[in-house]
């Protein structure tokens, strides 16, 4: 029971963490109408793309352990 509360929370947590990360779309369409784009180029995440990127990857992980020990008990 409170594992389920737990992977809900974890859940809006992510999706929320997800909406909140700067949209890397430009990069796509530009690759698909032929325009000059960066898209392979190596840009590091800095500030707070990086803090919301670290973010991301714990609650992924978090969701996935949690979906497990769920599925296991």
């Amino acid at each position: 029971m409170i594992l389920n509360v737990l992977l809900m929370i974890v859940s809006v947590a992510l999706i929320i963490v997800c909406l909140l990360q700067s949209g890397k779309s430009d990069g796509i369409v530009n690759a698909l109408t032929g325009q000059s784009s960066n898209l392979f180029a190596h840009q590091k995440e800095r500030g707070a793309d990086l803090v919301l990127s670290r973010i991301t990857v714990g609650l992924a992980i978090a969701f996935f352990v949690i979906a497990i020990l769920i599925r296991m008990g």
